[in-house]
């Protein structure tokens, strides 16, 4: 008896420690600790991004829970489960947002997000005891409403004459309801003289939520030379200073990246869609970038290429600095053989290298199926009208002919 207590006692205390062991190897963290919503009003909204990060040498397979009496209103952009990649990190929004109906008071929960090694879960073991985060979360809900918001920061880039002026602005929404603040820039020479004015309409913010808005304001009307920018949200600005450079200083450049086909075996009479991928690589916008096409067909016997058809994509587009766009155009290939379709990107009087690829064509087959049926009508016909009887009932026209023909009765 006393043999098989012992027994017992040495498998509990291996399950033991090797549950604790499991556990143990198991690092996550999770930041920050407490979320604190702050004053919101029925039908608010806002929003915290956590930070989830493990040191550890295996993916983890996290789960969300949510707790307390903010529970119904929170939600994790990713859902309530997620896969946190070894020795790396992931970022959850937690969203909240009170009901209309929601009771004045202050409510509190928590966000406990569990993690067990994803090795457990794809083997078919399921997921074991892990490590656990606790988050907790305040929020308050009031009947008064706070508009307001901060100027963050500012930024703007040198251009060139004929160019827009394009400045950045970092806005957050410090308040509990949406603010949708119109911003305004002011541009002064360096002898401080108010040299423009523009008004960009406002974007709509959400609570505790910070954007980043784009100003675009034309240049036309300056002259090249230094400039200082004051730019206006509500009661704050901030500046900031630029150039504007003679026409040509800085890089206009775009890069074609590559040129590919919808398919590579086709049919004479087959149209074939070319698509290019171009990308603006310079300091400026490219306005009227069009795609240029030579289509070569490859003579096999002497290794030549002689050139059948040039033309350019239908479609013209701007690419902004650092964007990427993809330009179209069609060939429908006449003859069987081998081609080298070239494409290039023609921008402002420019033309960059050309990239290629190939285009295999063949004979599309003949169709004999309706020569065959029209044959086969007129054979029927031809059948009926001999077989059938003559006028006096009994000869078949086929007989009569054929008898009139040898003098037969």
């Amino acid at each position: 008896m006393k043999t098989k207590t012992t027994i017992m006692l040495v498998v509990a205390g291996l399950i033991c420690l090797l549950t604790s062991n499991n556990a143990s190897a198991i690092s996550i963290g999770a930041g920050p600790s407490t979320i604190d919503f702050g004053k919101m009003v029925r039908g608010g909204y806002a929003e915290q991004v956590i930070t989830v990060g493990t040191s550890g040498s295996e993916d983890l397979t996290c789960t969300v829970e949510l707790t307390g009496n903010t529970k119904d209103w929170i939600t994790i952009d990713k859902g309530t489960a997620f896969i946190l990649p070894a020795n790396g990190r992931v970022e959850l929004k937690a969203i909240i947002q009170p009901k209309e109906d929601a009771t004045i008071g202050k409510y509190d929960g928590a966000i406990y997000i569990k993690a067990a090694p994803t090795s457990n879960a794809t083997s078919g073991a399921g997921l074991t005891v892990g490590a656990g985060i606790k988050i907790r979360v305040y929020a308050e809900i009031t009947g008064e409403e706070t508009s307001s918001f901060k100027l963050r920061s500012v930024g703007v880039s040198n251009t060139e004459i004929g160019y827009p002026i394009k400045f950045t602005a970092v806005i957050a929404n410090t308040g509990n309801v949406k603010v949708t603040p119109e911003i305004k820039v002011e541009i002064y020479d360096t002898t401080g003289n108010l040299k423009k004015t523009a008004t960009i309409p406002g974007t709509e913010i959400l609570p505790t939520v910070e954007t980043l808005i784009p100003l675009n304001v034309p240049s036309q009307d300056l002259d090249s030379g230094k400039y200082t920018a004051k730019i206006i949200a509500g009661t704050e600005e901030q500046t900031a200073t630029f150039s504007i450079l003679e026409k040509g200083t800085l890089a206009l450049q775009g890069v074609l990246k590559m040129v590919s086909l919808n398919k590579i075996w086709a049919e004479t009479g087959e149209p074939i869609k070319i698509t290019g991928e171009a990308e603006n690589t310079g300091q400026i916008p490219i306005d009227g970038a069009k795609l240029n096409v030579e289509v070569y067909l490859i003579d096999e016997q002497f290794q030549t290429e002689k050139l059948v058809k040039t033309f350019q994509s239908d479609e013209t587009l701007s690419i902004p600095v650092g964007g990427t766009i993809v330009l179209t155009s069609y060939y429908t290939p006449t003859k069987a053989g081998r081609y080298t379709i070239s494409g290039a990107l023609a921008y402002s009087g420019k033309k960059t290298m050309a990239k290629a690829t190939i285009l295999n064509v063949i004979e599309r087959p003949v169709d004999y199926r309706p020569h065959i049926a029209i044959a086969v009508i007129i054979i029927l016909g031809g059948v009926y009208w001999l077989t059938r009887k003559g006028e006096d009932g009994r000869t078949r026209r086929f007989k009569k002919i054929w008898g009139n023909y040898l003098e037969i009765k």
